[in-house]
């Protein structure tokens, strides 16, 4: 059984069964305890858990995947280290490979060929223009699932192209049935690498076989470097010529002949899917052997060749002396052989040189003076000329269609100003010459730069910065707590995950920094069962205190609260909740009688429960003091209780003062206690009362029964709204 096997990494992901072995990695399935849901964690064997170079690998492919978020691209959740072991939590298909398909089916059709490759591109598209290449494409690294949807994974050897080009890691050979020439030898590699292997796929999907094999990967290669593919028709004659040569020239031994971008492969397969019919004339024309090119400095060899075969061989004989008139003959010297040879020879290979030189400088002459009057040339001089059309504010294909004596070279770049697929510039102005069959560079506009926000929810605040960042958009930070997201980590972005927008767009990026320290409102407590109040406080941030009094309420019945409902207090607050113990019948329920004190200096006005002071003040009271036991008194102080405030304390037996009037600050003990001494026999009922000294009224707001000789207590009546009433 694998070792794996019921692991659990990072106390979260149980990793549950392998079902796939790779060469640096294995593949597991899991289960996300915390998310409940499915995944795949991918472990990089130990062997290569200590190669620094293989450890950087397994780590780009995170870091590319991370910041991509597109869906026909695996997703990433996490990635992590731990027990010696570098693991990446992804996604979890439920699918086959496309080689699956392409094993089991032997050929696809033409359609599903095009299904799939369009998802393809559309997620290569993505990751080039946030300058990563995959260098890896092959239908083992390609999901499909059951209702045709198509997931790219395995960014492996992946690299960032903005960031490390020309680096060692560039030459890191993917699987060589597909790799590019331009890889094969080791070269640096760009989008153009990628854009060659889908070419290869797309062979293989319509004729069941690769373009290229060998008994080695060498001689693979090779082949990939040197050879011409057979032309897939050859295998399939099904094959139409509009795709056949959207695959030939993916496959283009030269980068520069291929499709410039995956937005421009697919702007082929779109016109193709919508009309069959359709050809783009990239392979009409037959290549010209290199023996049949010439240039100028061939017709100069030749021309200097033919000068030199055309001239006569002089052969050299001994200059006959003149004849003297009436001088007898003379019979020549025996050395004059030899002062001949001894006469200076004329020497040809200067002026040779020197025609040569006048020919080559006449020849290129002629030759600039053609190209700069051909430039300016607005006259058709044959019937092989053509005059250059305004192309600019034409759709690429509504050109190619209006003027097919022209053969259009496209590249692609972002314009704000033109939509998607019109011509922005060419390369020859309207009105000029040029020759039937030229190849006219034009400058096509791919639309306003977008991009897709990612998924950053949870990601720690540097991982989510990087991630959009790398999307080319601006980062807002902004705070907020949260009870749910730890400190650090995102807990939303403005806009949201997946919106499409412009580059360089802001993100505002929404950072928890821990559970909220904001105020909560109490909700209403009275009525609800013990439980109730209790998670209902505890879902409001509130901490619930139980207190039992004696009450005709059902027992366990919520009859008050210490802080009214509807008040906003502070999170974690105590917030007191008087329960009924089911004691007291309705005819032994103490009412709250109309009370009037009567004081010898005042007038004094009744009210049911209220005295309005006529004057006087408590202070005057005497010090009551019992003989017995003292009972710690805690006094509940309503949450309303803001200003300052008289509180005494009387026996309600006898009306008589047990404590001196004590000034109280509302605003320090709002919603909390007031602990007062008291000393005693026996049991007591007793009363509290608070006076306003701002408005002169007082009313009683709690009611005590004590028990001295066990020291224990219990709270009887309680009125939450008298000091609302009294500062009134």
């Amino acid at each position: 059984m694998d070792k794996f096997i019921g692991l659990k990494l990072d106390g979260r992901y149980q990793i549950t069964e392998l079902i796939g072995v790779g060469g640096m990695s294995d593949v597991y399935k899991g289960v996300d305890i915390m998310e409940n849901r499915t995944v795949a964690v991918k472990i990089l064997k130990r062997e290569f858990s200590e190669n620094e170079e293989f450890v950087r690998y397994f780590r780009n492919e995170s870091r590319a995947i991370a910041v991509l978020s597109h869906p026909n691209i695996v997703k990433i959740f996490d990635v992590g280290y731990e027990h010696d072991l570098q693991y990446i939590v992804m996604e979890y298909i439920n699918g086959i490979t496309l080689k699956e398909c392409i094993e089991q089916k032997g050929m696809l059709q033409w359609r599903e060929c095009v299904h799939y490759t369009i998802q393809i591109l559309r997620a290569l598209q993505l990751a080039h223009d946030r300058g990563i290449i995959h260098r890896d494409i092959k239908p083992q690294n390609v999901m499909l699932l059951a209702d045709g949807t198509i997931k790219v994974m395995d960014f492996g050897i992946a690299c960032f192209s903005r960031q490390n080009a020309g680096t060692n890691t560039e030459r890191t050979m993917g699987s060589v049935h597909y790799v590019s020439p331009e890889q094969a030898r080791g070269e640096r590699t760009d989008e153009r690498g990628d854009i060659y292997s889908v070419g290869v796929m797309m062979y293989e999907m319509l004729t069941g076989r690769k373009p290229f094999d060998g008994e080695t990967p060498v001689a693979v290669a090779l082949k990939h470097m040197n050879e011409e593919p057979v032309r897939p028709s050859e295998y399939n004659s099904n094959i139409y010529k509009g795709l056949e040569e959207i695959i030939l020239r993916a496959m283009e031994k030269d980068p520069t002949k291929r499709y410039q971008s995956a937005s421009e492969m697919i702007r082929d397969i779109e016109a193709f899917k919508n009309d069959q019919s359709v050809t783009f004339g990239y392979f009409d024309e037959p290549v010209k052997k290199p023996e049949q090119q010439s240039g100028i400095l061939d017709g100069l060899k030749t021309s200097v060749t033919k000068k030199r075969a055309s001239k006569p061989k002089v052969k050299k004989e001994k200059p006959q002396p003149e004849p003297e008139l009436e001088e007898p003959e003379e019979i020549p010297d025996e050395d004059d052989d030899d002062d001949e040879d001894e006469r200076p020879r004329h020497n040809y290979i200067l002026p040779i040189l020197a025609a040569m030189t006048v020919t080559a400088i006449i020849v290129s002459t002629l030759f600039m003076a053609n190209v700069i009057l051909g430039a300016f040339q607005t006259t058709a001089s044959s019937s092989n000329d053509y005059t250059m059309p305004n192309l600019i504010g034409l759709n690429f294909y509504e050109a190619r269609s209006l003027y097919p004596e022209i053969q259009l070279v496209a590249s692609e770049e972002y314009s704000s100003e033109y939509e998607s697929g019109i011509i922005m510039e060419q390369e020859k102005a309207e009105g000029r010459i040029v020759k039937v069959g030229d190849a006219i560079k034009v400058t096509v506009s791919k639309g306003t730069r977008t991009v897709t926000i990612p998924d950053v929810v949870n990601y720690h605040y540097s991982s989510a910065y990087a991630a959009l960042t790398g999307e080319s958009l601006t980062v807002q930070r902004v705070e907020i707590e949260s009870d749910d997201i730890s400190s650090g980590y995102v807990v939303k972005t403005d806009p949201v995950a997946y919106s499409t927008v412009e580059e360089g767009t802001t993100v505002k990026v929404y950072v928890s920094i821990g559970p909220s320290v904001e105020d909560t409102t109490v909700p209403s407590l009275v009525g609800l069962t013990v439980s109730e109040a209790q998670s209902l406080l505890e879902d409001n941030y509130l901490v619930a205190k139980t207190q039992y009094v004696e009450s005709s309420e059902e027992a366990g019945t919520v009859i008050d609260q210490s802080v009214e409902s509807g008040e906003t207090v502070t999170r974690n607050t105590t917030v007191t909740i008087y329960v009924s113990d089911g004691t007291v019948t309705e005819e032994e329920e103490v009412d709250v009688a109309e009370e009037e004190i009567t004081d010898d200096d005042s007038t004094t006005t009744t009210y049911p429960g209220i005295i309005i002071d006529g004057g006087t003040t408590d202070d005057d009271t005497d010090d009551t003091t019992a003989s017995g036991n003292t009972v710690i008194l805690n006094i509940d102080i309503p949450a309303k209780a803001t200003n300052t405030y008289y509180v005494t304390v009387y026996n309600s037996a006898n009306g008589e003062a047990l404590t001196n009037t004590i000034s109280m600050n509302g605003a320090e003990y709002a919603g909390g206690t007031l602990s007062i001494s008291l000393t005693g026999e026996g049991s007591m009922t007793i009363y509290v009362m608070a006076k306003s000294p701002r408005t002169g009224l007082q009313m009683t707001f709690a009611e005590y029964e004590i028990d001295f000789d066990t020291g224990t207590y219990y709270r009887t009546n309680y009125w939450t709204t008298a000091f609302s009433i009294i500062d009134s």
